[in-house]
């Protein structure tokens, strides 16, 4: 058994005064008034009470102040937290991590609302079982950490940091809480502020490293646990419920610009098999249902056709009770609902401007004006002198194109937007790294958008030189001589530079070729590959996708002075655009389509989607690997027991008994 005071010295001695009091009120002479009465026989309980308020009278035997004192030990007792200490041994300080991810929205808590209250539930027992020598210090997390709290012994201030603790919709990224208990588990003052309670810790200790969560993160290998020692508490049930959608998109056909699909992935996470429709809205409005049976762990891919949407659209895709149709009230019921809803844009049709810098290539000509490319891109051709007239530096400086080609010449200085190189380095941060000669191509990077449905080993080039660009260069393709096809990023643009001609001049001025990529399947489609993804025809059709809470970040024209975002039909959020129209928006919390206008002008479109398979996946882990160590779930930790509650029950008892006997006594 032991003791932990709940009040200070001094409260104390004002609370021993209340026996004193109790016992002096059975002292008190009461004042009365003289009454001349003919006898005093019907006067006795009168005379009785006179007799026991008298000063010189000695205090009769009197159950009532008898329960009323023992009413007054017990609550003493009670002020003063008699318990028993539980078996598990602390390290008189304790770092709780509290998991502040999408998965501790779950419902499978039992009688708390989410994960995350029964989370702050076992945390606030700690803190009402620590003991005045503990400190304790409060951290959250999600994809970032925040402490809520440093060390301190004041447990009303890690009352007080719990109660703002809020649940996010983001992902798990335990490696911030790692690194910021890791920090502060040994820090040289708890505080800076000077506060009494705070303790002051000059030299190392080892410290309890809680961890409440239920393990939706990845293992943590590079992690060195130190003085820390790591105990998990897993928070959730084993047998939960969960069907999410992990992919939603929508993008344009290209041939057919008018119509659009919609592409999602449905994972049932679950421990048994679920039936429900997948349903799709478009602008608010019910378009097409599907129903859907998933067994434990299943996963299944749907595609939905647009036709004719050729305005801007915001598309939302739901999960929703079998038998719904074109209900939306009857939404389907997990015990994870923000993966239910995911949402997608199309953007407004347009097509991008491409300016061609050259002295002539009918290769290129050919290649931008075949059908599929003139549907998405406007070419301008103009000759290399054309890089020294204003026009062209007021339209570099603007970045009007969304990409500019330069074959076999070089501008002054690069232009605001995209470029293209073709036989020529961009800048002195470029650099030819070997001699002209003949190229045998041996690698290609088809990871890359701009690399997809390309064969190009049959290629002959007869004359190329491999290039080295700046840092973070990415080689495309690679030859026998080094990279020959390069993509560099610049300021908030990329250069693509290729290291051979396509055609070059002869000594008679003639135009020759210098390879026979041009006669072959993949050099039109390769030219629509960069059309979609430099020149960005292919963003200008699907809206991205962010996740919540990440900073998104867009350009919009730059003669736009501010846009408006707004999520959904909510109030907008007015943000003035930077340097050649970048616009950066950080309110995105909370998932959604959102709209950016300019006016009356609908300038773009983005969302924001959880798709997180590990927050989806909300069966709890019952191990995580820390460092060298692997971590097994500890349930419930063996807490402080404690009997007040039990004697303030008494307390309340004894007070009735005395308040019944008392009205007995003067009925």
């Amino acid at each position: 058994m032991n003791w932990i005071s709940t009040l200070l010295p001094w409260q104390w001695a004002l609370f021993a005064a209340v026996p004193i009091g109790i016992i002096l009120l059975y002292f008190l002479k009461l004042r009365r008034e003289p009454v001349e009465i003919p006898s005093t026989y019907l006067w006795s309980r009168t005379v009785e009470d006179l007799h026991v308020n008298s000063l010189f009278q000695r205090i009769r035997q009197n159950l009532l102040l008898f329960l009323q004192l023992l009413a007054v030990v017990l609550a003493a007792f009670a002020l003063l937290r008699p318990g028993v200490q539980g078996e598990a041994t602390s390290q008189g300080r304790k770092v709780f991590l509290l998991d502040a991810s999408a998965s501790m929205m779950a419902t499978d808590a039992g009688e708390e609302r989410n994960r995350f209250e029964l989370a702050r539930k076992m945390i606030r027992e700690q803190i009402d079982a620590m003991q005045e020598r503990e400190t304790a210090m409060l951290v959250t997390f999600s994809d970032r950490a925040e402490v809520l709290q440093s060390f301190t012994s004041d447990r009303g201030r890690l009352r007080s940091a719990l109660e703002r603790a809020q649940v996010t919709n983001r992902p798990t990224d335990i490696i911030g809480a790692l690194e910021a208990a890791d920090g502060l588990a040994n820090p040289r003052r708890s505080s800076t502020t000077g506060d009494e309670n705070d303790v002051q810790v000059a030299d190392p200790m080892p410290a309890d490293l809680l961890i409440y969560s239920d393990g939706g993160f990845r293992d943590v290998s590079d992690f060195n646990v130190g003085n820390l020692v790591p105990t998990y508490l897993k928070v959730g049930s084993d047998q939960s419920r969960n069907v999410a959608i992990t992919a939603f998109s929508a993008d344009r056909n290209v041939e057919k610009p008018g119509d659009a699909q919609a592409f999602a992935t449905i994972v049932n996470f679950g421990t048994g098999a679920e039936t429900f429709n997948i349903s799709l809205y478009v602008d608010g409005a019910w378009r097409e249902s599907e129903s859907l049976t998933l067994a434990p762990g299943e996963e299944s891919g749907l595609t939905f056709s647009l036709a004719g949407q050729e305005d801007a659209a915001s598309l939302e895709m739901r999960l929703e009770s079998p038998g719904s149709g074109a209900s939306r009230d009857q939404l389907f019921d997990d015990d994870l609902t923000i993966d239910n809803f995911a949402y997608a844009g199309l953007r407004p049709l347009r097509t991008v401007s491409v300016l061609v810098v050259t002295d002539g290539n009918k290769p290129l000509e050919i290649g931008l004006t075949t059908e599929s490319a003139a549907k998405i891109c406007i070419a301008d051709f103009q000759s290399p002198s054309y890089l020294e007239t204003p026009e062209y530096q007021a339209r570099a400086e603007a970045g009007l194109d969304d990409l500019i080609l330069y074959d076999r010449c070089r501008p002054k200085n690069l232009p605001s937007t995209n470029t293209f190189f073709v036989g020529a380095l961009p800048s002195d941060e470029w650099s030819w790294a070997s001699e002209p000669g003949q190229t045998i191509l041996v690698d290609v990077d088809r990871t890359h958008p701009m690399m997809q449905y390309l064969e190009l080993f049959s290629l002959l080039i007869f004359e190329g030189r491999s290039v080295k660009g700046p840092t973070g260069t990415r080689e495309l393709v690679g030859a026998d001589n080094g990279t020959v096809l390069a993509l560099a990023p610049r300021d908030g643009y990329q250069d693509l530079v290729l290291g051979f001609e396509i055609v070059t001049t002869g000594e008679d001025g003639t135009p020759q070729t210098n390879t026979n990529w041009y006669a072959e399947r993949s050099w039109p489609v390769f030219l629509l590959n960069v059309l979609r993804h430099l020149a960005g025809a292919a963003d200008a059709t699907a809206a991205p996708s962010f996740l919540p809470g990440d900073t998104v970040r867009l350009r919009v024209e730059s003669q736009i002075e501010a846009v408006d975002i707004a999520r959904g039909s909510g109030t907008p959020e007015s943000i003035r655009t930077g340097n050649s129209g970048s616009v950066e928006f950080v309110d995105s919390e909370m998932p959604g389509s959102y709209r950016v206008t300019a006016g009356e002008k609908l300038v773009d479109l983005f969302s924001i989607n959880l798709f997180s398979r590990l927050e989806s996946q909300i069966q709890p882990r019952e191990t995580f690997e820390l460092g060298y160590e692997t971590i097994e779930t500890a349930g419930m930790i063996e807490t402080r027991k404690e009997y007040w509650r039990w004697l303030l029950g008494a307390v309340l008892l004894i007070l009735a008994v005395e308040w019944w006997l008392y009205n007995r006594r003067i009925a």
